[in-house]
């Protein structure tokens, strides 16, 4: 299984497990045409799409998905806020703790904190084993067993952030609103370390911050508080293999 990550930052979000007999998307941030060609047009491996929550750099083209036929699992929040109609036939309105299905994928979603309603989700395929999804959450309340790959946010760190904030480059009025809506990268780490890491193989960092990261020090940081070596700075165009065991 292949982890193809389309886009990761503030202004879209786009991610593709797929092993090309089945694909599931997360998030509906980048182009349906983007999608397509990172599948080489093999649309019919998609099983599904999951959607974190209604900010626009995450569900800004879901529309599309739902016109193309794709199931794209959501809060009824989300539901709500992108005014998607209770009768269009491809929306999935899911609920915090319980179980589904797309594919051969298992889905079950958890609650973020964020300034909308915002779901991360744990997601188990054979091929992956079990992975922990959470992005634009600035903490989380769950810990998973047998975690082989972590996904989750990264988006800034407090000492560039304040230095940023002196030197005039971010509005002081921005870090109360970073502070209740977004991971700190100590927190990025504690959270990792409250989870089950006895099997895991690769932990990605989304969502940098374009100014107030450091995609070195965040993968050191990582690297050296958890001792797994497979940390990566989610990228585009980045591919990684999220196999549960190595080739």
């Amino acid at each position: 299984m292949i982890l193809h990550i389309l886009a990761s930052g503030s202004e879209r979000n786009g991610y593709i497990l797929t092993n090309e007999k089945e694909s599931l998307l997360i998030e509906c941030g980048v182009k349906l045409s983007t999608v397509k060609k990172s599948l080489g047009y093999n649309m019919s491996s998609i099983v599904g799409c999951l959607l974190s929550h209604s900010h626009n750099d995450h569900s800004g083209y879901v529309m599309s998905y739902l016109n193309a036929g794709i199931t794209v699992m959501m809060s009824q929040e989300t539901m709500n806020e992108k005014e998607i109609a209770h009768n269009t036939h491809f929306v999935r309105t899911v609920l915090p703790g319980r179980g589904y299905k797309a594919g051969n994928f298992r889905i079950i979603p958890f609650l973020g904190y964020h300034d909308v309603v915002c779901y991360g989700y744990h997601i188990h395929h054979p091929e992956t084993g079990n992975i922990m999804f959470l992005t634009d959450s600035f903490m989380t309340e769950y810990m998973f067993e047998d975690l082989s790959h972590i996904l989750i946010e990264a988006n800034y760190a407090d000492e560039i952030l304040e230095r940023n904030i002196i030197e005039g480059r971010v509005n002081a009025a921005m870090r109360p609103r970073l502070l209740a809506t977004h991971m700190e990268i100590s927190t990025s780490l504690s959270t990792i370390l409250a989870n089950d890491t006895s099997k895991l193989r690769n932990i990605v960092l989304l969502h940098l911050s374009n100014g107030n990261s450091n995609q070195e020090q965040f993968v050191r940081t990582i690297k050296e508080g958890t001792g797994i070596p497979n940390v990566y700075a989610a990228c585009k165009d980045m591919k990684i293999d999220l196999n549960a065991e190595p080739f």
